[in-house]
């Protein structure tokens, strides 16, 4: 089956990939190295132990193999078994990420298109449903101007209570201080191009991993969803699986969301907008495209990718 005919792109498809051909590129995420070891800096250490993508046919207890929906692979993103608080920041282990690392061409509407899946280990009875806090889906991107984290998260459940709802990546006005570790986490460079000045966290990036957080699943990095309550398919025992059909509409030009649909829902997220901070030091273009899992408890959590189609165009 052509992975095109499952979804509806805009007009300049910028990459389909199908995990039956393989990652096509889909790599760990990975902190930055130090300019002068081949280590990372102590503000990054934390992020050391992030779950990376790998294929999988989905064998698991009692089913056996059942593949993709549409083939026999899919992506499978793994966190290991541990989790921190719901009111404070992922712990060493305790998220699990998968992204593509490209370049943007024009600034107009982008648009995400996935199918996916969630399990938790099967190690103990019961459902599990409550073992996985969260997954997210989101773009990191730097245009000539700015530096933003745009995308969704929906938060599952923290603390054993079931959350169920839909956030936007967004942070709360604040401190650079208050948001993460604040020692240098970027080789910087000055304008005649050495690399002299330091680069620190700013708040609003890397929301994922950063500012504070409640127990009902909020925190700094993000802003609900209006009328973002949704209940997905998590059947009824532990070994099944349902898969959902996503997308996510942004325009990078106006730097704004436009739409989310998730299976039969459909949230209107036109007005609403993440937070910028100043560019970064290289990586102008930037168009890093991000799919990320949190667990709840000390159980693994899984996402699994189908496919994956990003398309772009101008606005109607």
């Amino acid at each position: 089956m052509d992975t095109l005919t499952l979804y509806d792109p805009l007009s300049e498809i910028l990459f389909c990939d199908d995990f039956d051909n393989g990652l096509n590129g889909w790599t760990a995420y990975a902190p930055n190295l130090r300019g002068d070891a081949i280590e990372y800096f102590d503000a990054q250490q934390r992020f050391s132990q992030v779950g990376p993508p790998m294929l999988s046919t989905m064998t698991y207890s009692l089913v056996g193999t059942s593949g993709s929906p549409h083939g026999t692979y899919s992506m499978k993103i793994a966190t290991r078994p541990v989790a921190a608080p719901p009111t404070e920041m992922p712990s060493k282990g305790s998220t699990g990420q998968a992204l593509k690392r490209i370049t943007f061409r024009k600034r107009q509407l982008l648009k995400f298109e996935t199918t996916f899946g969630l399990k938790v280990e099967q190690d103990r009875p019961g459902i599990g449903e409550t073992d996985l806090r969260a997954f997210a889906f989101f773009w990191d991107i730097q245009d000539e101007e700015c530096r933003y984290f745009t995308g969704v998260r929906y938060v599952n459940s923290t603390g054993g209570r079931l959350q169920h709802r839909w956030q936007f990546f967004k942070a709360s006005e604040g401190r650079d201080e208050d948001w993460g570790e604040m020692g240098e986490s970027a080789v910087g460079h000055s304008e005649q191009g050495s690399a002299s000045r330091k680069t620190y966290i700013k708040r609003g990036i890397d929301a994922h991993f950063s500012g504070k957080r409640s127990d009902d699943g909020g925190g700094e990095g993000f802003q609900d969803v209006p009328n973002g309550h949704q209940d997905l398919c998590w059947n009824e025992t532990n070994d099944k699986l349902n898969w959902h059909y996503f997308s996510l509409v942004f325009d990078t030009d106006r730097r704004e969301y436009v739409e989310m649909t998730c299976a039969d829902r459909v949230f209107d997220l036109r007005g609403l907008k993440p937070t910028y901070v100043e560019p970064y030091p290289r990586i102008r273009a930037l168009l890093n495209t991000n799919f990320h899992v949190e667990s709840d408890t000390n159980r693994r959590a899984f996402m699994f990718v189908d496919s994956v189609v990003l398309s772009t165009g101008p606005r109607g």
